[in-house]
């Protein structure tokens, strides 16, 4: 599903991310990726996008070669890969259904289909009563869930989630990871979850990736117990 062969990325300022890192993550799984602040998470999430390409080694996602992606191809690829952040993005002015409804216009979904699917994932993150409100009547976890039926209602090979946590109360996490956990089971989505939660990480076990200045140095395939050395 997603492979990552010995892969080095350094930016052109100098900067070395990920040093001969090695990754295979099978179809169907749900692991997290820790590290600290400058261990190369950002990087790993961005050469998943085709935001970045390898130095060298290769990256595959769902048998396209990242590296390899013409520029033009880019948007297309993207359409499945489905990525969520912290901070929402979702669209002001739009409505929820709206917000969910634009990701499938832009690939020119039919409306009727459109409006079959929106009304699906409505219901699958809980926020069917919450379709014709608007981002700014929402409580920060009722964004974040909109953001995350936006990032699957084009049924996605993987699911990135980039800090979906990081602006949200203890509560409200546990309700997005179970959220995460129900889209991996129903809609058999790939999900790739970075986060600094090590309640979540300890409370939710999962395979867990730990990162550190670009290498891979833990690989915990039955979700072994973290603390902050870890980190």
């Amino acid at each position: 599903m997603i492979v990552f062969n010995n892969v080095y990325k350094k930016y052109k300022n100098g900067t070395n991310a990920l040093f001969d890192l090695n990754l295979h993550v099978k179809k169907g799984e749900f692991i997290y990726v820790i590290g600290q602040t400058g261990s190369g998470k950002s990087t790993l999430i961005k050469l998943m996008d085709a935001e970045e390409k390898p130095t060298s080694g290769s990256v595959k996602v769902n048998d396209v070669d990242v590296g390899k992606i013409r520029r033009g191809k880019i948007p297309y690829f993207r359409r499945h890969v489905g990525v969520v952040y912290q901070d929402f993005k979702l669209l002001p002015s739009k409505t929820v259904f709206e917000n969910v409804a634009f990701a499938l216009e832009v690939v020119n979904m039919p409306s009727k289909l459109i409006r079959k699917r929106v009304r699906e994932v409505l219901s699958l993150v809980d926020l069917s009563e919450k379709s014709t409100s608007y981002p700014n009547q929402l409580s920060g976890g009722q964004q974040q869930r909109v953001a995350i039926a936006r990032a699957i209602a084009n049924r996605p090979f993987v699911l990135i989630a980039d800090e979906p946590t990081g602006n949200l109360d203890p509560e409200k996490s546990k309700e997005i990871i179970e959220l995460l956990e129900k889209i991996n089971k129903e809609e058999n989505t790939t999900v790739i979850m970075v986060t600094h939660d090590e309640a979540l990480v300890n409370l939710y076990k999962k395979r867990t990736i730990v990162l550190s200045e670009g290498h891979v140095v833990a690989d915990l395939n039955i979700g072994g117990y973290l603390n902050e050395t870890n980190f």
